[in-house]
């Protein structure tokens, strides 16, 4: 029998955008979680998304879930970033993509850049406003979107395709609909 993600992940303790160290099943421990990865801070689709689900937090609290992001990215540009998207829910920090391989995140490639999709997706994000930053370590490391819990159930997964492939809070908030 396959050992479900959130049990994989569990046990696993990164640090947040200021060095408190978080176990990663306490997120799911007691309620549902929605775990975001992060492809980088700088990237577009990941400040559009973080946005996104920013507007969104209330709604999710109301489902009883809770929010939480990791990215690849170091400390001090977690900060920035942190205090730059105005988000409130924490930002982990996992610089080694121990979290992203036991996910089984893909990885794009250079014909990536010139997916339709991936342009329709930049046009999409632009005209949010969003803009594109410094690209970080892995700027071809692909997200995903999970909720887990509580206990170690998985109950959604969302594994992105390409750069501004990810999942849209209306599908998160309704996935936490379900028992």
């Amino acid at each position: 029998m396959p050992v479900a993600l959130s049990q994989q992940l569990a046990d696993i303790v990164l640090p947040d955008a200021f060095g408190q160290q978080i176990r990663l099943g306490s997120l799911w421990e007691n309620n549902p979680a929605v775990l975001v990865f992060l492809r980088h801070y700088g990237l577009i689709f990941c400040r559009e998304h973080v946005a996104q689900l920013r507007e969104h937090q209330q709604a999710f609290r109301e489902k009883g879930a809770s929010l939480a992001a990791i990215s690849l990215g170091d400390s001090h540009y977690a900060r920035i970033f942190q205090q730059e998207a105005k988000i409130g829910f924490p930002l982990l920090i996992d610089e080694h993509r121990q979290t992203y391989e036991i996910a089984n995140l893909g990885v794009a490639n250079a014909l990536h850049l010139f997916r339709g999709d991936n342009f329709k997706s930049r046009k999409r994000a632009r005209a949010a406003g969003h803009h594109q930053y410094k690209f970080g370590r892995n700027p071809f490391q692909l997200g995903g979107t999970f909720i887990f819990g509580p206990g170690n159930i998985d109950r959604y997964a969302h594994l992105s395709q390409t750069f501004g492939d990810n999942a849209p809070p209306a599908t998160l908030l309704a996935a936490l609909a379900v028992p």
